[in-house]
Formats: structure tokens, sequence, C-alpha cells
């Protein structure tokens, strides 16, 4: 989200994206202070919610960016994954006829069974071949699209009222998340209960507090200097964090310390990228992925630099003209493993002001009255906004669109992220409407399916649990009414969803957002 309240200082950018994840107006914690707090509480070592904790970092080398995130992000999953499928009956459930659609290949396979038992898949085969446990739930899948469950990569879930929300996410297919700021204490507290079958939600792998160097009504450790940079990260392990935040107003030396020690440990770091970085030097010191296209700069020609200037201060953070080949820059994040979140939903509702009408306000009702206040206190309007202004913020908008497109042709990773929960991206609604406006921007509906199952899977480095449908991994898992190959709108057109094995169907999935909608009131 803009926050049109916490102005990038001392930068032309204008605002940071950030979320709607403050609770209750938490005030920043000194780095001193959480330190002091954490290391009492927790010893410091990787994942203390890991079962086994990874010796201390002096005894094991320095790893790559690219084996951090295999290495971390995996070890959390597959512990949240043990401790989900001792919680849960293994029973078993056969999808029968249908279409088997993933990323690694753009033609559906149809005429395929698949077999679910407790929550991994067991087998995928020809109908004709294929074997039907007895006692198995049979989901008749003729003319239906199975697809492995989606991921929102840019959400912010610990919100006033955000337990309540977890569950949209499931009911649009949205079995997992990338939580990218937001009391710790909450967010692993639901994790357990998601884990355990008490409580319907998305996997979290979180970041907990965000590093910032200056004042924000978010989670955050004030990070001023190197030495604060050093003990913000050692922080945050001690607290048991699954990777690193970065923020829009660190300066130069801070950033770079963090991403130094965050190298030590053995951490992966992403987020935003301060202007006085750069998204290349950013990439350069391992940063795993950026977050809405922040500091890369806008494909524009000379003419453009000037039409496209932005009208007033919050529009500069759609982006920055520039007429110099980004080819290179491309390649470097190819190179250094560099993902790319555009989160597009949240990036739109600043395009069209003055204009305030946007395509999530016909949701609206699936957002809680506290919700809906909180996002318009931190996202308000700014005052003397010109006439007509949006003709620049929708034209660098579609300029934006167009971009993503060409950094994918070229080779970028792109994952797909929506900044939930905002009034354009509702949890769980909004990364259909993204999934479009990544189509419109000139990827294709397979690779927009890819970056959604695939993408994170390659992020997150657990290629062997999930990301595609075959035997051994995640029964995590979308069935659709149509197929999603020949229109990516059709991901809306949800039959069932299958999440950690459990099955939402029908009258089941229906509950779920029946339920949504009687908190709103």
């Amino acid at each position: 989200m803009v926050m049109v309240g916490a102005l990038v200082r001392g930068t032309s950018e204008g605002p940071a994206f950030a979320s709607a994840n403050c609770c209750g107006g938490v005030r920043p914690v000194s780095v001193r202070a959480l330190r002091n707090a954490s290391l009492a509480l927790v010893p410091v070592r990787f994942g203390s919610h890991l079962q086994n904790a990874r010796p201390p970092p002096s005894s094991r080398p320095v790893i790559s960016v690219r084996a951090i995130g295999r290495h971390h992000i995996a070890a959390l999953v597959a512990t949240v994954v043990a401790v989900a499928g001792e919680s849960q009956a293994q029973s078993t459930v056969a999808f029968t006829h249908v279409s088997v659609i993933d990323g690694m290949d753009s033609l559906p396979r149809r005429d395929r069974t698949v077999i679910v038992r407790g929550n991994r898949i067991v087998s995928v085969g020809r109908d004709r071949s294929a074997r039907v446990p007895p006692g198995a739930r049979v989901v008749d899948g003729r003319g239906k699209y199975l697809v492995p469950g989606f991921w929102d990569m840019h959400v912010h879930t610990a919100i006033t009222g955000g337990r309540d929300l977890l569950a949209l996410y499931i009911a649009n297919g949205v079995t997992g998340v990338r939580d990218m700021a937001g009391d710790w204490a909450t967010l692993t507290s639901w994790r357990r209960e998601i884990a355990a079958g008490t409580l319907v939600g998305p996997r979290l792998v979180a970041s907990g507090p965000y590093l910032e160097g200056g004042d924000v009504p978010i989670p955050h450790l004030l990070t001023r200097n190197a030495a604060e940079a050093r003990a913000g990260v050692d922080s945050l392990i001690a607290l048991g964090v699954d990777f690193i935040k970065v923020h829009s107003q660190l300066n130069a030396e801070t950033y770079f310390a963090i991403a130094r020690r965050a190298r030590e440990r053995g951490i992966p770091f992403a987020g935003h990228v301060p202007r006085a970085v750069g998204s290349a030097s950013a990439s350069d010191s391992g940063q795993r992925s950026i977050e809405h296209l922040l500091a890369i700069p806008a494909e524009c020609t000379p003419a453009d630099s000037i039409a496209l200037a932005p009208r007033f201060t919050v529009q500069g953070a759609l982006g920055r003209c520039s007429s110099e080949d980004l080819g290179p820059l491309y390649a470097k994040f190819v190179r250094n493993g560099t993902w790319v979140t555009p989160t597009f939903t949240a990036q739109y509702e600043v395009a069209v002001w003055p204009t305030r009408p946007v395509p999530g306000d016909s949701l609206a009702p699936y957002l809680p009255q506290s919700v809906r206040r909180y996002v318009a206190e931190i996202f308000p309007m700014p005052d003397s906004i010109p006439p007509n202004a949006d003709s620049v913020g929708r034209a660098m908008f579609k300029k934006r669109l167009r971009q993503v497109g060409t950094m994918h042709r070229a080779g970028v990773h792109i994952l797909t992220g929506t900044d939930a929960p905002l009034r354009n991206s509702p949890p769980g609604f909004g990364l259909h409407e993204e999934f479009q406006l990544l189509s419109q921007g000139g990827m294709t509906a397979f690779e927009v399916l890819r970056a959604a199952t695939l993408e994170p899977a390659k992020y997150f480095g657990m290629l062997d649990s999930a990301g595609t449908i075959a035997p051994g991994k995640l029964a995590d898992l979308v069935l659709l009414d149509a197929n999603p190959l020949r229109d990516i709108r059709n991901t809306r057109r949800i039959s069932a969803v299958m999440a950690n094995g459990r099955l939402f169907a029908g009258p089941e999935r229906e509950r779920l957002l029946r339920a949504a909608v009687s908190g709103t009131r």
C-alpha cells in the first residue's frame, strides 16, 4: 500500500509502498530493546520454531543467496507440513476424470485421476489405469481443471480483524502467503493453529517486524546505522523470523550492513529498495526479491520523461522515467537470482487518483469495517491533486504493466503479490485481479499461473514439496470450472479448494465466504 502519511523523507520518490499490518497502533521498537528482550527469550539461532536448530553461524560457512532461500525457507515449510500431517486424519480423496495443469506444461493433461492421502498427493495417472482406493471421497472432475494452490507473495495478515480474513485466502484458492510485516507472536500463533487444523488459513511464511530507517505506524525496528543494522538482523533471527524485510527509509550504510549481516547469518532478505541504494546494488547485495518495482526505473523516451513527470508527490511511487537501456539491469536480476513482485493491484489505487473507485470496491462486504477504516486512515487521498492528474498515473501504470512483461521475457522471475488487505485487493480476491493485470502486461495465462505456483516454490527452495501436481507433493490444489489457459479470468471460477489435504467444496467453501461476510456486519 502507498502510505501517504509516511513519505520517504529526503527522497524524491514519494511514499513507500507498505501495508495495513499495524496491530492496534504498534509503535516502533528500538533495536537495543528488542535485542535484549529477544535474547532473553529465544536463543540466537536459525528459526527457533524449526524442529532441528542449526549450528551457530560461527561453525558453518556463509552460503549463497540462492542456497539461503532453499535451506532456510524449505526447512520451515517442511516442519509446518510435518506438524500438519500428524494433526490430520489420513483421509483419502480422489479427483477423477480431471484435466491437470501445472507449471511444467502449457497443455492440460486430460483424463487424469489424482489421489490424495492425508496432506500429500500419492498418485497421478490416467483414468483408465488408475485405481481409486476403497472408501475414498471421489470428486468428479469431468469438464474441470486441477491446478496447484496459488501463492500471494506480498500480504499483511496481522491486523485488527485479520484472523477472520484468513479463510478468504483459502476460499479463493490461495493456499500460501508470504507475510511482509506484522506482529511475530500473532503470526506464529496463527501458523500453529492452521497447522493443527483448528484455524482455516494459508501457509504463512513471514518476516515479522521489518527494518526501517524512519518512523512509520507499522511494526518495525528503527535501524539508522551499521551497528543497529547488525543488531537488528541478529534480533530478528533470535525471534525466529523466516526472512528479513528491509524498507525504504534506510540509508545506504545501514542497508549494506543489513545485507552483509544477513549473508553472514545465512538468512534471506527482501522488500523495498531505498533510492539511496538503487535496484542494481540491491540485487548485487543479495536482496532476494524487490517489491512494488521500487527503484526499478520505468522504460521511457526523453519525451515521456517530461510528459509523465509526477503531477503530485505520491504519484512518484508508480515509477520514475529513464531513457537508459534497462537490458543490463534485467540481466543482472537474472544472474543474481533477484525476483520481482510488482503488486499492481496496490499500485492501481494511486494510478487513478483523483478518481476514487477501484475494481475491489465491489468486494467491500468481505472486509470488516475496522479494516476499511484502518486502510482509509493510512491510505487517504492527498490534498490538492491537480485535475486530470490520473492521465499521467494511468499512462505510467500501463507502461509499468508492459515493462513487467518485458522483464519476464528477459528471464526475470516474477512473483504474484497484492499487498492485501487493500480496497483493491481484499484477501484472496485481489490475487485474481493481479493475474488479470499481469496478463494485460503481456504475460501469457500459463506464465501467470507459473508466477503464482511454480515460481514461489522455486523462490522458497521447495520444489520437492510444492509448485506442481505430482506424487509426493503437498495437497494444495484448486479445482476450476473452466480452463485458465484460455482465459486467466477463469481462475475465479472455483469449484473446490484443497488446503493441506482438507477439501473445501460446494457448501463447505461457501461457508467460508459467508462467514467472512457475516463477520463484517
